[in-house]
């Protein structure tokens, strides 16, 4: 017994030893770079202007013929006379129904081009919600701490700070050695397939192969992580696909007095709990583990070492994740019923019922193992499983590296610009146009340099969508200062 216990003693004593070595080993990777001066930014100016565009309602529908092509060419207006030095030194064209791409010519040919990317359209006010909006949705008001307005976040915000920044670089005479291009698509919330689809396909007829492509999709976040304090900046390296699979059941009608033991609308619902019970397996892996690879160095020590020793705690912080939507959402394929019908009277049996179900697929996982997946966990064959053609299922984007240059000189400008932030790698919950040019380069990434908070992303998509007005000079120095690191001059 003795000797047993001196065994299982030195065996914890090693163990111990090797997961503070592996601690003590777990170096930052965040850059050594030094802060760069501010630029100075009129907040007031950029604001206004935002505000402006905001009153435009780009608005983009899945049903094509209720998009206003009028609306769009509005907007294209107003961009051409706001920043005149931009549309005097860039080439423009539109493409498609109303999506605009621009060329700033770089000095060296011999040089891939870097496409930074944002859209112009917006998603439309759930009607009936119009009142849930502090100020109206299309006011682009302004209160003196935000803009308020459909689009504020998702993308005008993004679209008009990065036409500030080369607005503000052209007219300072900066000229780039590598061409820069910018696209502002025109359907991203539709699924991009007339906007910048049509832009990565014509220039694939050019010949044109991309350095690198900056979309939206992460920002430097606050409260997403527990036991976090600092700020993150997410970088997305990688995004999660989509398909939404349907419940089909058909039955013979009849008087609710005499009902069978289970009613079109009982199948359907059982199929849909047995879903929901039943979720797609999930594991901490590609990147996701990345995000916790970059963020681990920084934490307090009991953290760092968890972090450091994935193979002993990858369970325990596995669980720990699953525990809240948000992070429970970066381990695995997730499982959202989105609707359910059937039925027109309660004492009639219901003839047809039909649920949606929502699936989020992560990298390793496919639609075809989502389909899969509902058959083998419906397992009911009075239950039709259809795949859904709208939208569009996809399957999730390859995942860019994180040793390119393109990605070191990215996290080097949000150093640069946020010195307070971590920055980290990440995957995408949702999805984004930069995934229609992963046949262009390998290097495509998704930031937004705003601070968001909880309370911020849930005004993504809902009401009461603002921006802060203090955050927009941060943003327009982010990417002055990223062209700078990646077209040079």
């Amino acid at each position: 017994m003795r000797r047993a216990l001196l065994a299982a003693a030195a065996a914890l004593a090693v163990l111990a030893g090797v997961v503070l070595l592996r601690a003590a080993r777990f170096e930052s990777k965040q850059l050594a770079v030094e802060p760069t001066r501010p630029v100075e930014v009129d907040a007031s100016g950029v604001a206004q202007r935002l505000a402006e565009g905001l009153r435009i309602p780009t608005v983009s529908y899945y049903d094509r013929s209720r998009m206003d092509e009028r609306v769009f060419l509005r907007f294209h207006r107003y961009l051409r006379d706001t920043y005149p030095v931009l549309h005097g030194v860039l080439e423009r064209e539109r493409v498609g129904r109303a999506s605009l791409l621009y060329t700033w010519r770089g000095r060296r040919s011999d040089l891939r081009p870097v496409l930074v990317l944002a859209h112009q359209d917006v998603v439309p006010v759930e009607a009936g919600t119009e009142d849930d909006w502090t100020q109206p949705p299309f006011s682009g008001r302004i209160d003196g701490r935000f803009v308020w307005g459909r689009g504020a976040m998702d993308n005008k915000g993004s679209l008009f700070c990065i036409l500030e920044a080369v607005e503000a670089l052209a007219t300072a005479g900066f000229e780039p050695e590598r061409t820069v291009m910018l696209a502002l698509g025109d359907d991203e919330e539709v699924g991009g397939d007339s906007g910048a689809l049509a832009i990565a396909d014509l220039l694939r007829s050019r010949g044109v192969e991309l350095e690198s492509v900056l979309d939206e999709g992460g920002a430097i976040a606050v409260e997403v992580l527990p036991n976090v304090d600092a700020p993150i900046a997410l970088i997305g390296i990688a995004e999660k696909g989509s398909a939404t699979v349907e419940l089909r059941v058909e039955a013979v009608g009849g008087h609710s007095s005499t009902p069978p033991r289970h009613t079109a609308v009982g199948l359907v619902s059982r199929g849909v709990s047995a879903l929901e019970s039943h979720p797609m397996r999930g594991s901490l892996g590609g990147a996701t583990e990345l995000l916790f690879r970059y963020v681990g160095p920084e934490l307090a020590f009991p953290y760092r070492v968890a972090l450091a020793n994935l193979w002993l705690f990858r369970g325990v912080l596995e669980r720990a994740l699953a525990r809240q939507p948000t992070t429970d959402a970066m381990l695995r394929t997730t499982t959202a019923a989105t609707i359910i019908e059937g039925g027109v009277k309660e004492n009639l049996l219901p003839v047809r019922s039909r649920a949606a179900v929502n699936f989020r697929i992560l990298p390793g996982d496919s639609v075809d193992d989502v389909v899969r997946h509902v058959r083998a966990t419906v397992a009911d064959e009075r239950v039709r499983v259809e795949l859904s053609r709208r939208p569009v299922p996809r399957n999730p984007s390859a995942t860019s590296p994180v040793d390119s240059d393109s990605f070191r000189a990215l996290q080097r400008t949000v150093s640069e610009v946020f010195p307070e932030a971590i920055v980290a790698p990440f995957l995408v919950l949702g999805g984004t146009d930069a995934r229609h040019y992963e046949e262009l380069t390998r290097n495509l990434y998704r930031f937004a340099p705003f601070v968001y908070t909880s309370d911020d992303r849930k005004r993504i998509h809902g009401s009461d969508e603002r921006i802060a007005i203090d955050k927009l000079p941060g943003a327009v120095r982010f990417y002055m200062r990223l062209i700078r690191n990646t077209a040079g001059g």
